[in-house]
């Protein structure tokens, strides 16, 4: 699963060998510290994503379910334009705007 947020850009795949568990991928490490403490963050720097959290998948539900409950705004690529943090990504986000734009234009 993708997850494009305010808090930064994820990607959350089962664990292999914990059935309860997941990792949650990120290509840089400031979206992980959005949501992890740094203790928990691993550098994975031959993986296709180089930062990584070990979770539960209750407390990865819980973290996004919270994410969910506080959106207060109407415009996502708006409000990220005004997070300095997440700044960086607004580019990158208007990409994949305009890719599922398209795939969406072909169906």
């Amino acid at each position: 699963m993708w997850i494009a947020s305010t808090s930064g850009f994820f990607s959350i795949v089962q664990h292999r060998d914990l059935p309860d568990h997941v990792l949650v991928r990120s290509r840089v490490i400031k979206d992980l510290e959005s949501l992890f403490d740094l203790g928990r963050i691993i550098h994975t720097p031959d993986g296709d994503y180089h930062w990584r959290v070990l979770a539960t998948k209750k407390e990865v539900g819980e973290l996004f379910l919270d994410s969910l409950m506080n959106i207060n705004y109407s415009n996502f690529k708006n409000q990220v334009a005004q997070i300095p943090k997440q700044l960086d990504k607004l580019d990158a986000y208007h990409k994949i705007w305009r890719v599922m734009w398209d795939y969406s234009t072909k169906q």
